[in-house]
């Protein structure tokens, strides 16, 4: 029983994707048939949304080389950068309102977007162009998608085993990947009928499970259990979306004469790692050397931010996608040799 888990983090979703072309490459297969199932957080999620995607024939929509193009075809228009200026356009003009909708989106009185400092709008069309009206039961292997609910205060799992059975759990795939990455401070919520309730309020999966090792374990290990096997014979593979360069430890004088607005960034950045650190250990107790992970520092020149879609970041990312491969080569053979041991 073969369980993916990829991570959540934005545009450095570019990251996990050359982990993913490498695995195709090497096992000359898409990576739908490479795994059981696929669980992923925001940008995690919409990866694995659109690896499970199919075409109308039935196959394959996108390899994993392809499914990364949203970032550099689309990253400016689903995280449009703005300068303040005197607008000399329509363009300008719009520019201008959402530079002014971010600011205001720090006090939480954006006019139109609330606490949000990005339109859903660019990312809603990706979505659309990406997904189309595929629903979530057409995926052509198992998924699962995190959200969170803030109404009901309780996490949400998006399955594709639960959408089959159930209409009131299938809704559009473009729908799903817009929830998983309703990232708060980013984009506003995803209002959305699922399930029980007509009126959830969904918001991004990474306020619970940035990392879903855990919870890709846990799916693995129960459609292991229907097929008569054991936990031992899951295999969980996660892909980070990097992780924040070391530098010296902050003192405590440092860290209490902060400002509230960056303590806060902080704590949650401090929780994504804390999080990430806890699952890998957990993994490799309960897995042992069925339990493979990929994930590498970001070296100066790579920005942290999830929002940094400039042509400058996105070839700092891929080049530091390549080298990760480069570093773990020997490794990934033997996981492709793993994953093709039918």
């Amino acid at each position: 029983m073969r369980a993916l888990a990829i991570e959540g983090g934005g545009v450095r979703g570019i990251l996990p994707t050359r982990v993913l072309t490498a695995l195709e490459t090497l096992t000359d297969r898409p990576i739908c048939r490479l795994f059981d199932v696929i669980v992923g957080t925001s940008t995690g999620g919409m990866l694995a949304l659109g690896l499970a995607s199919a075409n109308e024939s039935g196959a394959p929509t996108y390899s994993a080389h392809h499914v990364a193009d949203i970032y550099k075809r689309r990253g400016e228009e689903i995280f449009p950068r703005s300068q303040v200026g005197i607008p000399r356009s329509l363009q300008d003009a719009r520019e201008l309102w959402t530079s002014a909708g971010a600011r205001a989106a720090v006090f939480g009185f954006n006019p139109e977007l609330g606490n949000a400092r990005y339109s859903p709008e660019g990312i809603e069309k990706a979505f659309l162009e990406y997904f189309g009206d595929r629903r979530l039961a057409e995926a052509l292997v198992d998924v699962v998608v995190t959200s969170y609910d803030v109404q009901t205060k309780e996490p949400v799992l998006f399955r594709s085993r639960d959408a089959r059975r159930d209409p009131a759990r299938n809704p559009m795939m473009r729908d799903v990947a817009r929830a998983t990455s309703a990232a708060p401070t980013y984009f506003p919520p995803l209002q959305l009928a699922f399930g029980d309730r007509e009126d959830r309020v969904l918001v991004d999966g990474g306020i619970y499970a940035n990392n879903p090792t855990l919870i890709a374990y846990a799916e693995g290990a129960a459609r292991a259990e229907h097929r008569g096997l054991t936990a031992a014979d899951v295999t969980v593979v996660f892909l980070g979306t990097g992780k924040p360069e070391r530098k010296r430890p902050i003192t405590f004088k440092e860290f209490t004469g902060r400002s509230w607005l960056r303590l806060a960034e902080d704590i949650f950045r401090a929780a994504e790692d804390g999080q990430s650190v806890l699952n890998d250990a957990l993994l490799r107790q309960l897995v042992g050397d069925n339990y493979w992970s990929f994930q590498i520092p970001l070296r100066e020149g790579v920005s942290y931010l999830m929002d940094d879609v400039s042509d400058e970041n996105i070839e700092a990312l891929t080049h530091l996608g390549d080298e990760l491969v480069g570093q773990r080569l020997a490794e990934l053979n033997r996981l492709a040799a793993t994953l093709v041991d039918d």
